[in-house]
């Protein structure tokens, strides 16, 4: 009988890109060979298209991160990656991938099957935002254009709207994420392995952003759709 778990580190991953998202998690459960083929840093779990997964927060299990399949229409638990990524908010997903950020304005790329990480540039390297530090060295409060936010919390819910990909991260960190930041809804963005966000400069705040045919398409309250 064939003994599956010396098949090469190549068709192992091969053999993921065929799997649904369930599917690859079971796999790295098999033997300690294909669960190290499931974990490689830049290793896309799938190439099909897939249902969306929906993250759901649950405050009583830091271990975890829980799912919900909407197409089965069932609720998946899977390990948190390490280091613990539970008290991080999610701002934004894509091709497989979370936007998160924690309570120092730390931002990464997660992902939550492989457990990969990517640093993303702070907040703080925008020009309009900056933090206070006690004696520490910890953050007591930001500052955002002439506001003082005294929590991360409240930093999180009215500067954070939305954040997005051009396209999989992968080894060779050909990417670029751009996000609708700040009570003004203004548009910054990031191409991999910059160490500081670029904010682009808008009459309007912006509601929306998507990305289509190799370019970000925005549209901003007054209507106006513009392609950059």
């Amino acid at each position: 009988m064939a003994d599956w778990s010396k098949l090469s580190i190549d068709i192992s991953s091969l053999i993921h890109g065929e799997l649904s998202v369930l599917d690859y998690i079971r796999v790295g459960a098999v033997c300690k060979q294909w669960n190290f083929a499931c974990k490689l840093k830049y290793h896309c779990p799938t190439k099909k298209p897939q249902s969306p997964w929906l993250v759901l927060p649950d405050e009583c299990d830091t271990t975890t991160i829980k799912f919900f399949s909407i197409l089965e229409k069932k609720t998946y638990k899977i390990p948190c990656p390490e280091p613990m990524i539970h008290r991080r908010a999610y701002i934004g997903s894509g091709h497989g991938w979370l936007v998160t950020v924690n309570d120092t304005c730390s931002m990464h790329l997660l992902n939550p099957l492989t457990g990969a990480q990517i640093p993303l540039p702070p907040v703080t390297t925008l020009p309009f935002v900056s933090a206070h530090h006690n004696s520490h060295g910890q953050i007591i409060e930001f500052v955002v254009g002439q506001q003082v936010v005294s929590s991360f919390e409240s930093l999180h819910h009215f500067f954070f709207h939305k954040a997005i990909l051009s396209s999989t991260p992968d080894a060779d960190g050909d990417f670029t994420i751009m996000m609708i930041c700040n009570v003004r809804c203004q548009l910054a963005f990031a191409p991999a392995r910059d160490k500081a966000w670029t904010s682009v400069s808008t009459h309007y705040g912006d509601a929306d952003v998507m990305y289509h045919n190799a370019k970000f398409c925005m549209i901003n309250y007054d209507g106006i759709i513009k392609i950059r």
